[in-house]
């Protein structure tokens, strides 16, 4: 029998302000409301064969919002709507409608509010209302609507709500929210497993040393010389001790961050004293191994498991466009058909904003799938006392994106970041104590991946602004426990503005008929507009790359956020674009969720 072995991986950043403890940004808690609280009860309630790996640093996050931390967002949200001043107003106007599309649509009176708002235009007291209401209660999962009843009647209610209304909703969150550490007691005494991350949630192989990104990005100088294996190894034991403490047993397992590994930081994982680590099977390919299969391998003193990228990517990008009872019945009929252990690893929160129903359905027909279907559940703590396949010899170093470090140190912004991750840490070294001991605290969390992350023109959100001042303040917080002024380029911003651009790519792609997913196309080039005017947004880059078999993809997207159906019909609800495909003789256009057209070109057309 076929054995599927789940991993819901939680993780934010640390929006933490350095200077005040202060979340500047509210996801940890709104996903709370969703994600983490279905995750981790569902998992215990049903005693799902599965693991979940828990960041540190979210963990004390959201102990901090148990105990009573507040954010903007929800500073903002306790005002009496009439009490609110115009730059309030304002701000509430332009970021409270949040989430995914999915979340508005689930109400039809969210969703006309979503609208209104995008619309522009001058919004009452009572649609500032409504929208301090919706940009909270729309986040509430499965297990929170099942358990708090007054969250039904406001979602019934829809429009027109009260001050009281608003009150009540705050009193269930407040409420739920301090049930947070009692999550952590029961998954430490349930039967699911239970993984750690280093704390900060940081790329290990890059702070082992940031030439090693040449292995699998040899076209990048290094450029920021950033060299201490001694804080990977402080990441990954601080970690798993953290976690130890909070669930009151020790993890064996650890998911390194972005899957991201290197001999060197599985011999630190091993120290670390982790037995088991879980990365992508992308790594696996690139690696030099003897054996074959799928289940646990031998890597360096450490049991080694590569997570099914097809599968895995599918339950995180695609499944909520499917039937929830059918989508696990397939997913696992394809973990049977795939034979012996099957890893799934994702994150555990993300994916459930797509869901109208925060994906209660469908982790109800998965987890009973586990339970008697084609392929039972198993933990990876389990998985690991199993025969190994095979061994790795040679391991890649790479992540779980194009099996490369290109989201963290491809872009030019990317590495200016990790220069001034080099200046400070040089500087914290050569510093005498307690300076030295209290600065290294603050830097810890510039560390985490997150930051860059949002650098470069891989993704992007209206918050970039944001992250970027607050990589600099955990910075200038470092300089500052030194007792030194910090360098000029803590106190401007690293994200440059390129205007019109040609980034080349930078590894092979892997791109498939339909919907386009973003991680398949992680090492594509891209062709960047500038805006058009200043009070304009930047056109969404082409992206161009080459898959193994040499053929030339092209995903343009839409001009105006629309996309064809599968009628032909040009649609105004998502932002897929077209997919090309360029062979030696024809050109492929992909329509998501359409019919493909196909035209025969001639073979000296230069870019084919």
């Amino acid at each position: 029998m076929a054995r599927l072995a789940l991993l819901w991986h939680l993780h934010q950043p640390d929006y933490r302000d350095p200077a005040s403890g202060r979340p500047v940004m509210p996801w940890v808690r709104l996903h709370a409301l969703r994600g983490y609280r279905d995750v981790i009860l569902e998992s215990v309630e049903r005693e799902v064969a599965c693991t979940i790996n828990l960041v540190p640093s979210l963990v004390d996050q959201l102990l901090a919002y148990s105990s009573g931390v507040d954010d903007d967002h929800l500073a903002l949200t306790r005002i009496a709507a009439e009490d609110l001043g115009a730059e309030q107003r304002e701000t509430i106007a332009r970021t409270f409608v949040v989430g995914n599309a999915a979340m508005h649509h689930a109400s039809p009176a969210y969703a006309r509010l979503a609208a209104q708002v995008h619309a522009g235009g001058a919004l009452s007291t009572a649609v500032i209302r409504d929208l301090q209401v919706w940009s909270t209660l729309a986040w509430f999962g499965a297990t929170a609507l099942r358990d708090y009843p007054e969250l039904v009647a406001l979602r019934r209610k829809g429009s027109q709500f009260s001050e009281v209304d608003k009150e009540m909703l705050l009193r269930a969150q407040g409420d739920l929210l301090k049930e947070i550490p009692s999550w952590f007691q029961r998954l430490g005494s349930s039967k699911v497993a239970v993984s750690a991350t280093p704390y900060y949630h940081p790329i290990l192989p890059l702070l082992v040393n940031t030439a090693h990104a040449r292995r699998c990005l040899p076209e990048f100088l290094d450029e920021a010389k950033f060299s201490w294996p001694s804080d990977a190894r402080l990441q990954l034991v601080r970690g798993r001790a953290r976690i130890a403490e909070i669930i009151g047993r020790t993890p064996i397992g650890c998911w390194p961050s972005e899957g991201s590994v290197s001999p060197e930081t599985v011999e630190l994982i091993r120290e670390a004293g982790f037995r088991w680590f879980a990365t992508d099977e992308g790594i696996l390919r690139r690696s030099v191994r003897q054996g074959d299969g799928n289940g646990p391998w031998r890597v360096g003193g450490c049991v080694g498991f590569f997570r099914d990228q097809p599968l895995s990517d599918r339950l995180g990008f695609d499944i909520a466009r499917q039937e929830p009872r059918q989508a696990a019945q397939q997913l696992a009929g394809e973990a049977q058909r795939r034979g012996g252990l099957v890893v799934v690893a994702l994150d555990g929160e993300n994916p459930w904003e797509a869901f109208e129903d925060a994906g209660g359905a469908f982790r109800a027909a998965l987890y009973a799938q586990l339970e008697d279907g084609p392929a039972r559940g198993m933990t990876l703590d389990e998985a690991a006392e199993a025969a190994p396949v095979g061994t790795v010899t040679s391991l890649h170093t790479g992540s779980w994106i194009g099996a490369n470090f290109g989201v963290w140190y491809g872009h030019p912004d990317d590495r200016a970041a990790w220069r001034l991750l080099a200046l400070t840490r040089q500087a914290i070294e050569h510093s005498p104590e307690p300076n030295r001991s209290a600065a290294l605290e603050k830097l810890l969390p510039a560390q985490g991946s997150d930051w860059m992350w949002w650098y470069g023109d891989e993704f992007s959100t209206p918050f970039a602004g944001t992250f970027d001042a607050l990589f600099r303040a955990h910075v200038r917080a470092a300089w500052q426990a030194l007792g030194k002024t910090p360098p000029p380029e803590v106190e401007r911003p690293l994200a440059s503005d390129r205007g019109a651009s040609i980034e080349p790519p930078s590894a092979w792609i892997d791109p498939d008929q339909g919907t386009p997913n973003w991680a398949r196309w992680a090492g594509a080039g891209r062709l960047h507009w500038p805006p058009q005017g200043a009070m304009a947004r930047a056109l969404d880059p082409i992206r161009f790359g080459w898959d193994e078999e040499r053929t030339l993809w092209l995903w343009i997207p839409p001009l105006d956020g629309g996309r064809w159906d599968g009628n032909g019909e040009r649609v105004f609800s998502g932002d897929e674009g077209e997919v090309w495909r360029c062979s030696s003789e024809e050109i492929e256009v992909g329509r998501p969720g359409g019919p493909v057209g196909r035209w025969t070109v001639k073979r000296e057309v230069p870019w084919c």
